[in-house]
Order: structure tokens, then C-alpha cells, then sequence
């Protein structure tokens, strides 16, 4: 009897292991969303509603400026830099095919930090078409720290001026708040690219 038992029992085992759910019902998998912090600006997926193209680089450069005049009350960089020169370069299939890769997914230039009046920003395509909004948003103030605050790169990670500005672990919150320390001078170990007299 108490193997006949004992049988039953594994046979009502395997029974309830086997049996599989047919209800049909779906597992929700909820995303916790995070409050946004202030921010003066919006940075909605479209950063200009009338513009649907998010490659189109002087978009970042409206919105950095309307940012610092917003957050910091000027000054207005737009006046300050009327033609700014913000631009792709695109890698030929030689240089893809070498494997010679690039270490920076843009780069200010010289002749953009040490000049006032200039803006001179220079962005590799390919790399960028692999990076959300806001990992643009983050390389993009990243290149107008070198070109309009004239910072050298930060030790921090958590400072928009650290060089690996495409970091994908970010939030807005941390963007709002790195930008914040860039507008206000206000981050570790910050140091000025220098330029002649």
C-alpha cells in the first residue's frame, strides 16, 4: 500500500510539473519611470517640433543655447556666435575597412575654443546614427564645453566633460544635473584649455 502510494504520489508530481498554462494571459513587465528634474528647457525627442530631422546638428546647438540663457541668464552664444560651424565627417570605406578607428565620436578645434566668435564642431556620422537623444545631447554640450567654456576633460564620470561623453548608463536627471555643474562652473578638478594672448 504505501507504494502504491508512493506512486501516486510521483505520478500527480510529474502530473502538476507537465501541465502547462493555457490562460493566455501575458506577464506585464512595468518600467519604473523617473521623475524628471528641473529644467528650464525641454528635451523632448524632437528638440525643435517644426524639425523632424535629429540629424541635423544645429538643433543641439539652439537648444544649448537657449539652455545657458534659460538656466544661467545668458550670455546669448547665439549672438556671440552668429555662423557657427557644426558638421559631419564621414569615414571612406578605406578607412573602415583598415579597422584605423577614431577614439572620439566628435572633437572641437582650436581654432573654435581659442576664438570667441567661433564655433567649430566636428562629428563623426556613423558613430552618431548609434546613439539615443540623449547620449547626443550629452556629446554634443560635451564639444561646446571645449568650444564656448574652453574646458579641458573632467576626471569625473559624472561630469559632461569627462571624455567618454557617449556613456550609455545615463538618465536625464544625471544629464540635467552635469549640464547644470558645466553652466555654473561648478564641477571637480575643472581646468581651462589654454590659449595664447
Amino acid at each position: 500500500m504505501k507504494k502504491l502510494n508512493l506512486y501516486f504520489f510521483i505520478f500527480l508530481l510529474i502530473l502538476a510539473c507537465s501541465k502547462s498554462d493555457d490562460s493566455g494571459a501575458e506577464i506585464e513587465i512595468i518600467e519604473e519611470e523617473i521623475e524628471q528634474i528641473f529644467s528650464c528647457v525641454s528635451y523632448d525627442k524632437q528638440l525643435d517640433p517644426q524639425n523632424t530631422n535629429q540629424d541635423d546638428l544645429m538643433q543641439y546647438w539652439y537648444k544649448f543655447v537657449d539652455d545657458v540663457k534659460c538656466t544661467r541668464g545668458g550670455p546669448d552664444y547665439g549672438e556671440r556666435n552668429p555662423s557657427p560651424n557644426i558638421f559631419f565627417e564621414y569615414r571612406t570605406v578605406a578607412q573602415i575597412a583598415s579597422g584605423v578607428t577614431p577614439d572620439h565620436i566628435a572633437y572641437s578645434t582650436f581654432s573654435g575654443y581659442c576664438n570667441d566668435s567661433a564655433v567649430n564642431v566636428g562629428v563623426l556620422y556613423n558613430e552618431w546614427t548609434e546613439k539615443n537623444l540623449l547620449q547626443r545631447l550629452w556629446i554634443m554640450y560635451h564639444e561646446f564645453g571645449h568650444d564656448v567654456y574652453k574646458y579641458e576633460h573632467s576626471t569625473d564620470r559624472a561630469d559632461i566633460m569627462f571624455p567618454a561623453s557617449t556613456r550609455g548608463d545615463i538618465n536625464i536627471n544625471d544629464f540635467i544635473e552635469a549640464k547644470d555643474r558645466m553652466f555654473k562652473r561648478s564641477f571637480p578638478g575643472i581646468k581651462y584649455i589654454p590659449c595664447p594672448s
